[in-house]
């Protein structure tokens, strides 16, 4: 008489437990060595300021050098805000 075919025989134990993979511990290293440099060729950020030319504001088209926020404001204070729309 043949099994069930619903019928799933047990596994067997193997006689000895499969050998342990060797423990090989991971240390990563940079990927690419050669663009990494030398701590002797990193300026720290403090030794040169970025030039006016290099600030991103400089693209503004409102971008005044000499402008003065306070100044600007005390100017304002003069205008009769009912007079403008």
């Amino acid at each position: 008489a043949l099994p069930s075919p619903d019928y799933v025989p047990s596994p067997e134990e193997p006689e000895q437990a499969p050998p342990s993979p060797v423990y090989i511990p991971y240390i990563p290293k940079p990927e690419h060595p050669e663009y990494i440099p030398l701590e002797d060729d990193v300026f720290p950020a403090e030794e040169q300021p970025l030039p006016a030319a290099a600030l991103p504001i400089t693209d503004s088209p409102g971008y005044i050098p000499e402008s003065d926020p306070d100044k600007d404001l005390e100017d304002d204070d003069d205008e009769d805000p009912e007079e403008d729309p």
